[in-house]
């Protein structure tokens, strides 16, 4: 019994549709949010750009962030893919992979916020409102993920049960 095995499940995702349609629903989300960063990995503007929200985005700390967090965004995008495979194909190990990956992402996005958050409160004091758009994303990456997480173990779950019944017609 793996560590998400414990986690609660709910029934329907968005108290409104089906756990496998929800699972698309969220790897498209997923999949669409990893774009929003992926192109900071080679400075190119995309849909969108750190460089507006760091202060100094000349500094070798923040380029090392901005490339960290498009490196994740690509792995977000990646896992997003095998989740739609995984729901769609009905292959729970895919599900526990972006499960993982999820989990992964926001634990080192948190991570890069955090460093970037401190940086506007203490180190470049003018960018206090960065600094509370910063805290304020920390709060709803980790609430989208929780429930993300939740909603694709609920998926996983009925997948592995309906795997080890013996149907009796």
């Amino acid at each position: 019994m793996s560590f998400m095995d414990k986690l609660p499940t709910v029934i329907s995702c968005c108290f409104c549709c089906f756990l496998r349609a929800g699972t698309v629903m969220i790897a498209l989300f997923s999949f669409l949010s990893g774009l929003l960063f992926a192109p900071n990995v080679t400075h190119i503007k995309g849909f969108w750009s750190m460089d507006p929200v760091l202060s100094y985005y000349s500094a070798a700390t923040e380029n090392a962030i901005q490339i960290i967090l498009g490196i994740v965004s690509i792995m977000l995008c990646f896992v997003s893919g095998l989740l739609v495979v995984g729901a769609c194909c009905n292959i729970p190990v895919l599900l526990e992979i972006y499960q993982w990956g999820a989990v992964a992402y926001s634990s080192i996005v948190l991570l890069l916020f955090l460093i970037l958050t401190i940086f506007c409160f203490f180190v470049h004091t003018n960018c206090a409102l960065a600094g509370f758009v910063l805290i304020f994303l920390m709060v709803v990456i980790v609430i989208l993920t929780m429930y993300f997480v939740m909603v694709v173990n609920s998926l996983r779950m009925s997948l592995k049960f309906l795997a080890s019944q013996d149907l009796i017609v």
